[in-house]
């Protein structure tokens, strides 16, 4: 529904004469204008039927459903707007189906002025529906810590090839992100060998996700983290990680929420861990993936979390599920992939804009801050108002409330 985007694909696959849209696709030449109330109020309920027309279909095809995967941006009005508005909707097409949304939270610097209104427009309404008509968990991924994660190891690639000093890269193509996306994504749900059942293949890889990571519903932020990622294939024909090496790596990340072991603190171990304020890991969940992987053994991994306060499972005498492969999986010869709920640092002085903050609510943070300077002067409420909001003030107030209140559950488990 986004013309720049079409555009897009239209450029990349101008040389493919026999590339057409799939018949289970649905797609319209307009856009939402970046406002959520036109995505949500206008072209959110002129396509429902369409999307559950085609949902129908597709469902029909399979014996069994494990479950359902969305995407949806946070910026623009139609990811924000439409995405929300069939997510709300999603419980009445399938219902019993268990569904993960992906959000994809804007750039701190976003091209985008109304981007945050329409993230927590969207964050209110996902985090405030009842439990049959919200997914079953909320998969954040942060642009920012992509973009970063993307621009080191290209840098680093540029300058094997041209064999001379590159500077920081501002511009990261999309496609690199979505790369590492799926890379993260693909990780915990390609097949592997489960713990249950005395380690049998996996057959509802995304049911157990959400059922490891699931607590009370008001915590039901994830996050992914992997390690390592290479996205040149020179860079993983020569990669030297050993498992003990992965392991420790995991081990720092899981004690302090970095996503990659890009700028991971380590600084922070468990004998010092007491002087930092952090948000205890609620529930993790992850697949060792290459050769050896079968001989990982996980209780180094979190031998020691618990007692320290790192970890608090929600399930009494819970250990690590972890999964095993031992194929390569995307060109690495080994790799450890996590899904968390909850953990990380929280930055003494990080107040209102996340700062150096790594604990799964320092986004929801900066973009409530951001959006409420935006809010206190009545920036942009008009534009809501005029596609049929009939109050942008109360209910960006609601999505206000439902926003500070997941921050204020999170924040009651922060240790120091």
């Amino acid at each position: 529904m986004e013309e720049k985007v079409i555009r897009q694909i239209n450029a990349e696959t101008s040389g493919l004469s026999a590339w057409r849209y799939p018949q289970n696709s649905f797609f319209a030449q307009r856009g939402s204008g970046n406002n959520w109330a036109l995505g949500y109020l206008l072209n959110g309920p002129s396509c429902v039927e369409v999307v559950d027309d085609i949902l129908a279909a597709e469902l029909e095809k399979c014996d069994s459903v494990d479950g359902l995967i969305t995407t949806m941006s946070l910026a623009g009005g139609t990811g924000s707007g439409v995405g929300t508005y069939l997510l709300r909707h999603i419980g009445d097409m399938c219902p019993k189906v268990p569904v993960l949304a992906q959000l994809v939270l804007p750039y701190r610097r976003g091209e985008v002025a109304t981007q945050a209104y329409n993230a927590v427009l969207s964050l209110g309404h996902l985090l405030s529906a009842s439990p049959g008509e919200a997914p079953c968990g909320l998969l954040l991924h942060e642009n920012d810590l992509l973009h970063r994660a993307c621009a080191n190891r290209l840098i680093h690639h540029y300058r094997h090839q041209t064999h001379r000093f590159v500077g920081p890269l501002d511009q990261v193509p999309l496609v690199e992100l979505n790369r590492l996306m799926a890379h993260l994504l693909g990780g915990v749900l390609q097949p592997y060998i489960g713990p249950s059942r005395g380690y049998t293949l996996c057959r509802r890889r995304l049911s157990h996700l959400l059922f490891d990571l699931a607590g009370p519903a008001d915590y039901r932020l994830y996050r992914l983290h992997c390690l390592p990622y290479h996205p040149s294939s020179e860079a993983r024909h020569f990669a030297t990680e050993t498992w003990p090496q992965l392991l420790r790596h995991t081990r720092q990340l899981l004690l302090t929420g970095a996503c990659l072991e890009d700028k991971m603190n380590w600084c922070v171990s468990l004998d010092n861990l007491r002087g930092h304020r952090r948000q205890p890991l609620l529930a993790c969940t992850g697949v060792a993936r290459g050769t050896g992987a079968g001989e990982v053994l996980w209780s180094e991994l979190t031998a020691g979390l618990d007692v320290e306060g790192v970890m608090r499972p929600w399930r009494v005498n819970a250990s690590l599920p972890m999964g095993v492969c031992t194929r390569a999986f995307n060109g690495h010869l080994r790799g450890v992939f996590l899904a968390t709920n909850g953990g990380g640092l929280v930055a003494k002085d990080d107040r209102t804009d996340g700062g150096a903050s790594t604990d799964v609510c320092a986004p929801l943070r900066l973009l409530r801050s951001r959006a409420w300077r935006l809010f206190t002067s009545s920036a942009y409420l008009h534009q809501y108002s005029q596609f049929g909001m009939e109050d942008p003030r109360a209910s960006l107030l609601d999505a206000f409330a439902v926003v500070e209140q997941t921050i204020y559950l999170y924040s009651q488990l922060t240790t120091s």
